[in-house]
């Protein structure tokens, strides 16, 4: 397994498991890396629905590459299922953050650290 992908898949089931002690019912998009055609989780409530694409990257800002983008906008239109994006970084607490703050570039939608802040944390969609 390559190290990219076992530290991608740890921080999906990190956040699996965050969700599922808060309550909700998830559901994990097998492959969803490969294909990209979904998010990553899909979290499910009485009272709340959305999904999650999960990013565990070192850098300062983070990029999502225009087609992956297009495809989770896609979903987030045709299921009415809003989309986060979930980004650790090291050992900081990872933030949950809506497609909207992400910046069209070229050939990628980027978000800074910095402007993450204004995020959710985890204890927030309780």
């Amino acid at each position: 397994m390559v190290l990219g992908y076992r530290k991608g898949y740890s921080f999906e089931r990190q956040v699996k498991k965050l969700l599922e002690n808060a309550g909700y019912y998830v559901i994990r998009s097998a492959g969803s890396g490969v294909d990209g055609l979904s998010p990553d989780l899909v979290a499910l409530s009485t009272t709340k629905k959305f999904a999650i694409e999960c990013k565990a990257i070192e850098s300062d800002y983070l990029a999502i590459e225009v087609p992956k983008m297009g495809r989770l906008l896609s979903f987030e239109r045709s299921t009415g299922l809003p989309v986060y994006v979930a980004w650790k970084r090291g050992r900081e607490e990872p933030v949950l953050v809506p497609l909207s703050m992400f910046e069209k570039k070229e050939k990628s939608f980027t978000l800074r650290r910095a402007d993450a802040r204004f995020g959710m944390e985890f204890h927030d969609i309780g």
